[in-house]
């Protein structure tokens, strides 16, 4: 590695690797709406797959924009076990569905633009339930720490959950703390 000591060259090429990596985050953008084009025409996601796949490799790189971005705009979903996109039952990103490639909105929105979604898809809140709920009944040492960790959030969802009337009242049975959370805390 070399150190560039002088501030005028270190000026110099640090604007020349903002340049290279804007470049650079473009030309991705342009390898992206190529794979969208070929989904588009054949149904096949290999080309978005492996786009992604290879900047997955790259560390820093907000790899989960792209994948966010490809989802949303295709219609497919990522597998995170196989690393993989899938098209859905439904999908209407295709020249089957009749809709037109809508490249002049593909040309001005930009990958690294698109707002990766905060909210916690139910599927993944579902999987997490079940994993925790499985982890439970195996009387896990993991689990419990992880309960005791969380909780406060859950009471707080349970509360929340009542106030809005989905959930039952506390002298239901919501309101118990299990007797390992007692000793632990």
């Amino acid at each position: 590695m070399e150190i560039i000591k002088d501030a005028k060259t270190l000026g110099a090429a640090i604007k020349r690797m903002g340049k290279a990596i804007r470049s650079m985050q473009d030309k991705v953008h342009e390898l992206a709406v190529s794979a969208m084009f070929h989904f588009y025409e054949h149904g096949d996601s290999t080309y978005m797959t492996l786009l992604c796949s290879e900047i997955t490799k790259c560390h820093g790189t907000r790899k989960e924009k792209l994948i966010g971005y490809m989802s949303a705009t295709c219609g497919v979903n990522w597998d995170n076990e196989n690393l993989r996109f899938k098209k859905s039952k439904d999908n209407e990103f295709t020249r089957e569905s009749g809709n037109e490639f809508p490249i002049e909105r593909l040309e001005s929105e930009r990958w690294y633009e698109f707002v990766v979604d905060t909210e916690v898809p139910s599927w993944l809140l579902k999987k997490v339930l079940k994993q925790a709920n499985a982890q439970i009944a195996n009387h896990t040492d993991e689990a419990k720490s992880q309960i005791v960790d969380a909780w406060e959030e859950f009471q707080a969802l349970q509360a929340t959950m009542r106030e809005v009337g989905l959930g039952e009242k506390a002298d239901e049975g919501w309101g118990d703390t299990p007797d390992f959370l007692v000793k632990a805390a």
